[in-house]
């Protein structure tokens, strides 16, 4: 099969879209199928996926970029891994009629970034919340239309909100993100309690949606039963403004000496503070999947994360692993504290990567993407165009 992947996400970022283009790319042009990507920069070149280049910044001319790209390339499948609303409207005219499906990572105005009133919740969410009001009406209004002949979200989470907004659930697909989860080494002494320096990590993007502000108002609350506690922000500063945020937080708390925010770190020395970690803790508000809670749980025997994305199907009533309400740092700071006092099983963490590397693998992912493929492929013309006012009655 030929399909063209096409995303309006830049490929610079670290994590995220431009992570899971690559792993898509490159596993099914592995299972020999002619791939192709449509974005700024190449995705998957070593992999042999070629590149058509698509301008940043104007829908008219990425539907140009796009529409040569088919013309060139001739695929039997476009997948719009992401897109903007307006580059969703672009795209109309040039796939009508092809067979194209579309996933929703989120929609707004979730997990979109605004640079102010970190110190409100209510202030910072209203003003991003209207912000984003007319990309979030022109979602709504694209997919109440049904304009893409399918949907893929990566949890129940988001498919949620696409069904909230008029989207039909059986051209919905959930279809989990993989992971390459290896067999870990055993750790020593894994399952005993912690003492009074338990080492924390969080990897994610430093934006407010991530909530790092409520970890750290966790981390006070917790310093008077654990004065030892170290806690390690890892990710990439996708708001300058929030950083400064999370700085003047951690020195009127005092917590200079216990906290380090490392946006810089490599793979390596990420793994490394992973293997190194008694407890992962993702306090995030929004979340789509959340790939690090699943990548951290095969090395972690303790970790907290808040109720959102596909993290209460990764924890999966695991003993060692806790789901709290997001945006709550009382319910944080209470499950660290009870998961630090609790003596785990020797067997849990070894049964927990088994239970993870069958449930979300990168096989089980390029399987369920190939199945819907070959069902929009085999699908009869009629069903691929925009739908008629006749579907709305």
């Amino acid at each position: 099969m030929r399909i063209l992947i096409v995303s309006d996400v830049t490929g610079y970022m670290r994590g995220g879209v431009p992570a899971e283009a690559r792993v898509l790319a490159a596993g099914l042009r592995a299972r020999r199928h002619e791939v192709a990507y449509g974005g700024d920069i190449p995705i998957a070149a070593e992999a042999g996926v070629r590149h058509f280049a698509l301008p940043a910044r104007s829908a008219q001319r990425l539907g140009e970029g796009v529409a040569a790209a088919l013309s060139a390339f001739q695929p039997d499948l476009v997948h719009v891994l992401a897109m903007g609303s307006r580059g969703l409207q672009a795209l109309r005219a040039p796939l009508r009629g092809r067979p194209w499906v579309l996933t929703c990572h989120s929609i707004p105005p979730h997990e979109r970034k605004l640079a102010g009133w970190h110190g409100s919740e209510r202030l910072h969410y209203a003003a991003r919340d209207l912000r984003f009001l007319p990309h979030g009406l022109a979602w709504r209004s694209l997919l109440a239309k049904r304009v893409p002949p399918a949907v893929v979200t990566h949890s129940p989470w988001v498919a949620d909100i696409v069904r909230r907004h008029g989207y039909p659930l059986g051209r919905t697909r959930c279809i989990a993100l993989g992971a390459d989860i290896e067999a870990q080494p055993l750790r020593a002494a894994a399952g005993a309690p912690i003492g009074e320096a338990p080492r924390f990590v969080t990897v994610a993007g430093i934006a407010h949606t991530k909530g790092q502000h409520d970890a750290l108002r966790a981390m006070q609350a917790l310093r008077a039963d654990f004065p030892g506690l170290s806690y390690r922000m890892v990710g990439e500063v996708r708001d300058p403004s929030y950083l400064a945020h999370l700085q003047a937080l951690i020195a009127q708390g005092g917590l200079g000496e216990h906290v380090r925010i490392e946006p810089d770190l490599d793979e390596a020395a990420k793994q490394a503070a992973l293997q190194s970690a008694d407890l992962y803790l993702q306090p995030s508000h929004e979340e789509g999947f959340c790939l690090a809670y699943l990548e951290a749980a095969a090395r972690v025997p303790r970790l907290v994360g808040t109720d959102t994305g596909a993290i209460r199907l990764v924890s999966a009533g695991d003993a060692g692993m806790q789901v709290v309400p997001p945006r709550s740092p009382q319910a944080l700071a209470a499950a660290i504290r009870s998961l630090l006092r609790q003596p785990l099983g020797a067997d849990l963490l070894p049964a927990r990567v088994q239970r993870l590397r069958r449930d979300f693998s990168r096989r089980g992912y390029l399987d369920a993407h190939e199945r819907l493929y070959e069902e929009l492929v085999e699908a009869p013309l009629e069903s691929r165009l925009a739908p008629s006012l006749s579907d709305f009655a």
